[in-house]
């Protein structure tokens, strides 16, 4: 009912929302605007030599396909996504081009300032590694010249006892003393996995879902960012 009464849809794209397809398909609205934020972002390939196309069965909303969809968590690239979906509103509602212009700068310029003193934090932590759940930091990694390795690479998959074995052997040979779990997932295996390993469990929330409170406050991704860098370089030893 939403899709059929909506002008615009804004999409992560990257197959981040496949379920989408059929959706918009059935809500037959002609006239709407879909805007996929992802268009000519620089993309990661999701990563074969885990092998988990081999292991699990991949149809879940959440797939990976053959790139990383998680651009959001690199501000650059976020900055890329704000000024494609001004463009797609400019388009699509002409009237209010001035706002949609001014806006996207003013928020732009925030997470190009939040780039900055990300950068200048994790400086003194360039090529560390730091583990996951799932596979969501390789362009937060990218940007600020990090590791990121992960248990599974979907956060509906239950790792397996490869999985559990490869990341064990990673742990031990970075000395790893943190991983970091997701606030959406309470995997017990990720935390036994800790456990047997005598290492902490930290957070770092990659913002894929969220209550609909902190949806709609603007600082909600300076927020939750901030707390997540701080909280990294707590795990790095800093």
């Amino acid at each position: 009912m939403a899709l059929r009464q909506a002008r615009v849809l804004v999409t992560n794209g990257l197959g981040m929302e496949a379920f989408l397809d059929k959706l918009v398909a059935s809500a037959g609205n002609s006239e709407l605007v879909v805007i996929d934020s992802s268009r000519g972002i620089a993309t990661i390939d999701s990563p074969e030599e885990h092998d988990h196309d081999k292991d699990h069965d991949h149809e879940h909303g959440h797939s990976h396909g053959e790139v990383n969809p998680h651009i959001w968590l690199d501000p650059l690239r976020a900055v890329q996504q704000v000024e494609t979906i001004r463009d797609g509103l400019i388009k699509a509602d002409p009237s209010c081009a001035e706002g949609y212009t001014r806006n996207a700068a003013a928020y732009t310029a925030e997470l190009r300032a939040l780039d900055d003193a990300f950068a200048s934090q994790l400086k003194p932590y360039q090529g560390k590694t730091f583990i996951t759940f799932h596979d969501f930091a390789p362009y937060f990694a990218q940007r600020y010249k990090l590791k990121a390795d992960f248990l599974v690479d979907v956060p509906e998959l239950s790792p397996s006892p490869a999985d559990l074995q490869r990341l064990s052997a990673v742990v031990q040979r970075q000395q790893i003393k943190v991983l970091l779990s997701e606030p959406q997932e309470h995997q017990r295996s990720y935390r036994a996995l800790a456990k047997d390993l005598g290492v902490a469990i930290s957070v770092f929330d990659p913002l894929g879902t969220g209550s609909e409170v902190s949806a709609r406050e603007p600082d909600t991704y300076f927020v939750v960012m901030r707390r997540n860098v701080a909280d990294l370089i707590k795990a790095f030893g800093g």
